[in-house]
């Protein structure tokens, strides 16, 4: 499966290819924000409360972030963006670490945070002009790939370099993320990016759309939200769930996160290659069903095992459903110029969902049910399950592929 995934991204196009690069180099360089907290608490002198206020500041930041893209790409393109959110980011991460005052270093979060995330709408339309449909999954799957790859290695150098010198390891993220801007330099330039050629040939398309364009988008952002919440789970709430609810010991909520790595990482893109010429909906369905049997399962894990089974299913389930709805979603608008603020938008939910998730599992959790927030994930994307078939029989909810499947 590693050699089969190696090929497939080293036969990626050049523009896609230097995404993938760009994308691993600036998130394995993600090794500041998993010490923010703890730098605040130790470094800054603050208390829980004043530390909590300034790791949440990043969501707002990048909330603003996603809002703002539509009209960013439309002005400028993914290549710009992501320079400046690049540029932008390595400069606030130099100066937060020497900044004292609560209000300052908020304010600089807050920037942080839209910097950071400005970068993943950008991804999203690079990704899109870089690829035509039926290849889009697997575009997707590759970009999905590279993200791993990176926040799997990058807190584990943050980690080290924490343990040595807390400040340091905000300027070596600056540094990783200097690295990832001069890399996207030095393979891109403004006149032959992806997302200029992609603007060129959206020129003359009409700036009002027909209301079942809108109605489909909100239709599968309502839907897709459900899966942004289940799966904003694990990484919120398996530790706690582990070793308070269920009394295990620490090591199976790293084994939990390992064996969901590992799936991603080896079968993802092979998987989703496999895949590419399968319709939205019946990718959709395989990738929701997954999803909430697997955190169904986990609601009524008691045991170790029992653990590892279940993040196998709904691992499962990711590996379908994110490059599912990513090559939908894209789909939605594909000869204008919404395509942008539909992908923007649709990060939008993803950063509502990761906000709302530790709040929603600490509110259904308690000592007689800790399984409860697993239960209730795995019940919502249910719902959402049965609500995609019910919304494919309108054209105001469902988008039809065209009838390139039929003639390839």
């Amino acid at each position: 499966m590693i050699v089969k995934t190696y090929r497939i991204v080293a036969g990626l196009n050049d523009g896609l290819r230097t995404l993938f690069f760009t994308t691993l180099i600036f998130r394995t360089g993600t090794m500041a924000y998993p010490f923010l907290a703890a730098h605040l608490l130790l470094s800054g002198g603050f208390d829980a409360s004043q530390a909590g206020t300034a790791v949440a500041s990043f969501g707002v930041g990048a909330l603003a972030a996603d809002l703002a893209a539509g009209a960013l790409l439309g002005r400028v393109g993914s290549r710009t963006v992501m320079l400046g959110g690049l540029l932008l980011n390595a400069a606030v991460l130099a100066v937060t670490p020497l900044l004292h005052e609560l209000p300052w270093i908020i304010g600089a979060i807050v920037v942080w945070g839209f910097a950071y995330e400005v970068v993943t709408p950008a991804s999203y339309s690079a990704t899109i002009a870089g690829s035509e449909p039926e290849e889009r999954k697997v575009a997707f799957s590759c970009y999905r790939l590279a993200i791993n790859l990176g926040m799997a290695v990058g807190p584990v150098i943050g980690g080290l370099i924490f343990a040595v010198n807390p400040r340091a390891v905000f300027w070596a993220n600056a540094v990783c993320v200097l690295a990832a801007a001069g890399y996207l330099t030095l393979r891109t330039n403004g006149g032959s990016s992806p997302a200029r050629r992609a603007r060129a040939a959206r020129r003359g398309v009409p700036a009002v759309r027909p209301l079942r364009d809108h109605t489909r988008f909100w239709t599968i952002f309502a839907l897709s939200l459900p899966v942004q919440l289940a799966y904003s789970l694990p990484s919120v709430f398996a530790s706690t769930y582990v070793i308070v609810g269920l009394g295990l010991p620490s090591y199976w909520a790293g084994i939990i996160f390992t064996v969901n790595a590992a799936g991603i990482v080896l079968f993802e893109v092979p998987l989703n290659v496999v895949m590419a010429r399968m319709e939205n909906l019946p990718t959709l369905l395989i990738g929701y069903g997954l999803a909430g049997a697997g955190f169904l399962l986990m609601g009524l894990s008691e045991s170790g095992p029992a653990l590892v089974l279940s993040t196998l299913v709904w691992t499962a389930g990711e590996i379908v459903v994110f490059p599912g709805l990513l090559h939908y979603v894209s789909g939605l608008a594909p000869s204008g110029g919404s395509a942008d603020r539909n992908m923007s938008l649709y990060s939008t939910g993803v950063n509502v969902a990761f906000i709302l998730a530790p709040q929603l599992a600490l509110l259904l959790s308690g000592p007689g049910h800790p399984g409860a927030p697993w239960a209730v994930g795995g019940a919502a994307v249910c719902v959402a399950w049965l609500l995609l078939i019910v919304a494919r029989r309108s054209p105001y909810t469902w988008h039809k592929e065209e009838a390139w499947k039929c003639a390839n």
